[in-house]
């Protein structure tokens, strides 16, 4: 599957894991699976608010939502500066890329975060990972939501105390282990289903 999606992908081999890969699964890494895998860039600020939000660290919420009510807003008069790409989708997974404490913290978007905003576009402390549509896009958060993603980004920081960095490269480097695409979709609705499930348990145990 993965030839066909990226035919310049480079599926590892030679790793311990590859022998216990059930049939048709593939081992490679995050950035072979990427059509966009880049860090957002610096903005010029409007100094009043306008339809064009900038999406920072702060609006990945830590309960695991996202909100743009925080956000701050593009000069109207820089927006040919920021290409299409730049335009967070449906499905992009965004990850924190700097600072202690919310470094690595990673969140997936959703079009109905925009409200009535045409579209938000990403500082340089956020990363995007934008999967190829062939690629469940909710496989590739839990991928890096889960605490062995968390655990591999903790370990590979760089900077100093207070000021942590999580290179692109280092995401980009991120192995995945990629099932065929309707494994992949139901390895993510048994998540959600596990999730929803724990929500309801949180729930009585407040009431």
């Amino acid at each position: 599957m993965l030839r066909r999606i990226n035919p310049k992908a480079k599926i590892i081999t030679d790793n311990p894991q590859c022998r216990n890969l059930p049939l048709g699964w593939t081992l490679c890494q995050l950035r072979d699976l990427c059509s966009f895998l880049s860090r957002g860039k610096s903005p010029k600020y409007s100094e009043t608010p306008n339809l064009y939000p900038v999406f920072a660290q702060k609006c990945n919420l830590k309960d695991g939502d996202i909100s743009l009510s925080q956000a701050r807003f593009l000069d109207e008069t820089t927006i040919p500066k920021w290409p299409d790409k730049y335009r967070l989708r449906d499905g992009d997974v965004l990850v924190n890329s700097t600072g202690t404490g919310t470094v690595g913290r990673t969140r997936i978007f959703k079009a109905e975060y925009l409200g009535d905003y045409p579209f938000v576009v990403p500082d340089s402390h956020v990363s995007v990972v934008r999967s190829f549509d062939e690629i469940e896009s909710t496989f590739i958060f839990y991928s890096l939501y889960c605490q062995d993603g968390q655990q591999y980004f903790d370990e590979n920081l760089a900077g100093s105390t207070n000021q942590k960095e999580l290179y692109i490269d280092v995401i980009g480097d991120r192995n995945i282990m990629l099932p065929p695409i309707n494994e992949q979709k139901r390895i993510v609705a048994k998540i959600e289903e596990l999730y929803f499930v724990l929500d309801q348990i949180e729930a009585s145990l407040r009431s």
